[in-house]
């Protein structure tokens, strides 16, 4: 699906990807792991197309549509949840609230404001949007900072569920959200 050559990346001197070489499979779940400053964000941003590589190249199908989770909600305080997610994503009102629910949203709050929400339901929000996006590729950073690990391990499972057999990438440092994911670490 996606193979990456020779990529390379440096901002001011310091380089944080040095010929990277990756080959990600359709279908398949992938965790990428690393110290801070390894460039595991950055290579989501070049792969989205919000930052050039230095070098190297990207081989990916025409028309790769990409979904992602980025470690900011980046949602719309003064809109709903579903409100938000229909910014980006062709579903019904419904269908999102389904989702929310699973997610462990409570019902009485899903017609309220995100700016009302704590910032683990704010989180919820941003994966239920991407999870709803019509994607090839999702791009998880650090999906499940924040969340409690009830709440956690609740969202896990609906993640799992609703990407099966869909190609994912997750950004973590958490070995226990690699589980059932090829590792690949960078340095």
């Amino acid at each position: 699906m996606i193979r990456i050559k020779g990529l390379r990346k440096a901002f001011d001197g310091k380089v944080v990807l040095d010929q990277l070489d990756l080959h990600l499979e359709k279908g398949q779940r992938y965790a990428l792991m690393g110290a801070s400053g390894s460039g595991k964000t950055t290579l989501l941003n070049i792969l989205m197309g919000l930052m050039k590589p230095d070098s190297g190249e990207i081989l990916k199908p025409d028309g790769l549509r990409i979904s992602a989770v980025f470690q900011e909600n980046r949602l719309l305080d003064a809109m709903t949840p579903a409100a938000n997610i229909q910014l980006v994503a062709a579903v019904s009102t419904q269908r999102i609230h389904e989702v929310l629910l699973s997610l462990g949203i409570e019902e009485s709050s899903l017609q309220q404001p995100v700016r009302t929400y704590s910032g683990g339901m704010k989180r919820r929000v941003a994966i239920a949007r991407a999870l709803l996006s019509d994607y090839d590729l999702l791009l998880l950073d650090e999906p499940y900072k924040g969340l409690d690990e009830d709440t956690r391990q609740q969202v896990i499972a609906v993640v799992k569920q609703m990407t099966e057999g869909k190609t994912v990438l997750m950004v973590t440092h958490e070995p226990e959200d690699a589980k059932d994911h090829h590792l690949i670490e960078i340095e």
